[in-house]
């Protein structure tokens, strides 16, 4: 967190460049001069340059004094020959939650003369997609049409270099359903994923579950993180002592990882009798390998999810989820980052964060306290 003094230093830099005292392109004093200046340790005066760098208001390049950035820059959608926005999707535009998210974009009003460029992630390992996000990141700075983009942003702290030369371009950023990294603050739209996994985890509760495990994902996301405070903060409020056992990783994201996460899981000494799984695709291959094991759901082991992957099915399918609005996140990226191409890249950053109500649909039920044997087979669906 911002110590207090750094955002008083970083406040009145930002103020000296508000009134012009020091306009577009001047040149800060050294970190000494401003140290004797403004009265603080140039510790705290490099960290108010970082934090006005991550802010697009100040440019530092290697070997050279920070300099006051250009002025913001904004588009005259008129003038410009179908202005483009880019569109970075993961994993695939074939992918529920991916194709929610473009249609809501397109459901916009952007007007017709707006070119969406949509590209994804190549197939490969997580270097391979990681790489080809920064080639992404790196064409939409170079290309004087894009006006804008909106990202479901993947790299973390590798790609924030490519992430800083589009502000360096003055490129508005909108990120979709994962934060931008916490050195770039950037208008994002999301899920208050914290909310809403309490909220999962307080239904199994209610139901009379007290052994609940959390089955995860091991990308250092932020909806991956907020899911399991959520998860962690539900069971703190209910009073009950939280078990690191009863969090497993499925590390290789496919049936082989929830399967060794699922033999972890059943072969504690005191198994659960509840599974909340970070998200529906995890929470599906969950049930499979249950069926596979002739375990019943919901009568011997609750099954939730988060995502709301099975709502285009008749009925909305079998699984208890969290339901992400993911044509309501895309659409809200596209006005906010239209927006943006039109007033510049503001000194202040939006954070939107909507709801995801519990949908019940089966696949959690009370503890089946009699039968421990987790041997019957499973109902069909």
């Amino acid at each position: 967190m911002e110590s207090p003094l750094i955002a008083a230093i970083t406040g009145q830099i930002e103020s000296r460049i508000d009134d012009g005292t020091w306009p577009y392109g001047h040149v800060l004093p050294s970190e000494r001069e401003l140290s004797v200046e403004l009265g603080a340790s140039r510790g705290v005066i490099r960290a108010a340059i970082k934090e006005l760098a991550s802010k697009g208001l100040i440019e530092v390049k290697p070997r050279c004094r920070p300099t006051v950035a250009s002025a913001p820059k904004t588009y005259s959608l008129s003038k410009l020959r179908k202005p483009n926005i880019g569109i970075w999707l993961w994993p695939h535009t074939g992918d529920y939650a991916a194709a929610s998210i473009l249609k809501g974009i397109q459901s916009a009003d952007l007007g017709q003369d707006v070119n969406l460029v949509v590209a994804n992630a190549v197939d490969g390992d997580w270097d391979s997609i990681f790489e080809s996000e920064a080639k992404f990141l790196k064409s939409v700075a170079n290309d004087p049409q894009v006006a804008g983009i909106i990202i479901w942003y993947l790299g973390g702290e590798r790609n924030l270099e490519a992430l800083r030369a589009l502000r360096t371009e003055r490129v508005p950023i909108v990120f979709v359903d994962r934060l931008p990294p916490v050195e770039f603050d950037a208008d994002f739209v999301g899920t208050h994923n914290e909310a809403s996994a309490q909220r999962s985890v307080q239904h199994l509760i209610e139901l009379g579950h007290r052994k609940i495990a959390f089955i995860n994902n091991i990308e250092p996301v932020s909806s991956v993180r907020e899911r399991e405070a959520g998860y962690v903060r539900a069971l703190k409020e209910a009073g009950i002592p939280f078990n690191p056992d009863y969090i497993i990783h499925d590390l290789v994201d496919g049936p082989e990882g929830v399967d060794s996460a699922l033999d972890t899981c059943l072969g504690l000494a005191d198994p659960p009798t509840a599974i909340f799984a970070v998200n529906d695709h995890i929470a599906l291959q969950i049930c499979d390998a249950l069926r596979d094991r002739k375990i019943s759901i919901p009568h011997q082991m609750s099954v939730i999810g988060f995502d709301g992957l099975l709502r285009w099915l008749p009925g909305g399918g079998y699984l208890t989820t969290s339901l992400q609005d993911f044509e309501r996140i895309g659409r809200l990226a596209a006005e906010m980052v239209f927006h943006r191409i039109r007033t510049g890249v503001p000194k202040a950053y939006r954070h939107a964060l909507l709801d995801a109500p519990l949908l019940d649909r089966g696949s959690t039920a009370a503890p089946n306290v009699r039968d421990s044997s987790l041997h019957r087979s499973i109902p069909q669906y």
